[in-house]
């Protein structure tokens, strides 16, 4: 008489095959400055694990998360671990976040949910993202153009309910004084500090009717409509 064995995978070994398919090593270079995607589902986070290049790989800065994507600029090379907590995109529906960016200041449109309209949530470019004249969008997407880089978020219920808080990265280059046109609302705090010089509000920094202006090699990320002085 033959016996055969059946054996089943225990449901820990199941449960470990499912953690290694959603944790995946990924490696995202921008070899020549230029700003490369790196295609991967970020909604279990990203870790950066391994730089490769020498120290240039900062977060928000030269590498970042989109919701279907790891982005790296000015020579940032590097391995990245997700699926393991980290930094993130929410991807529910009031928060899809979508980067645009207008190219040597041609017209460029990128797919986006846009059936309860678009907010510009971070500002990217030197070139300041006006709605209307250089961004907007239309039922294909979002478009930019004129120079306008940009991150947006569609609008949606939960985002009503909470106060509208945008960051607009606003930069004085050698020095040089630098006007970010946007509307403050009055409500303006920095959010973070990017320059080694120092960002002092009144002295380098503050803002106006005309948006927020910077000086002194101050460059920093700036809080609008989320409760700042």
């Amino acid at each position: 008489m033959i016996v055969v064995l059946m054996v089943w995978p225990s449901v820990k070994a199941a449960q470990e095959t499912v953690r290694r398919d959603s944790e995946r090593r990924v490696r995202c270079e921008s070899t020549d400055g230029a700003v490369e995607r790196c295609l991967v589902d970020t909604r279990r986070g990203v870790r950066l694990l391994q730089e490769l290049s020498e120290g240039v790989c900062a977060e928000g800065r030269t590498w970042g998360v989109e919701v279907d994507a790891i982005w790296v600029r000015d020579h940032c090379r590097a391995e990245f671990l997700t699926g393991f907590g980290g930094s993130g995109i929410d991807t529910g529906y009031t928060d899809r976040v979508v980067r645009c960016e207008s190219r040597g200041g041609r017209w460029n449109q990128c797919p986006a949910e846009t059936s309860t309209g678009l907010e510009m949530v971070r500002q990217l470019s030197k070139n300041p993202c006006i709605r209307g004249q250089n961004w907007g969008w239309d039922k294909s997407g979002v478009w930019v153009s004129g120079g306008c880089r940009a991150e947006f978020r569609a609008v949606g219920p939960a985002s009503e309910r909470k106060a509208k808080v945008r960051i607009i990265r606003c930069e004085s280059r050698d020095g040089r004084p630098q006007q970010c046109q946007v509307d403050t609302g009055g409500m303006v705090k920095l959010r973070r500090q990017l320059s080694k010089a120092p960002c002092v509000e009144g002295k380098s920094w503050g803002h106006d009717r005309g948006g927020i202006w910077v000086e002194r090699g101050c460059r920093g990320d700036f809080e609008i409509g989320g409760g700042g002085g």
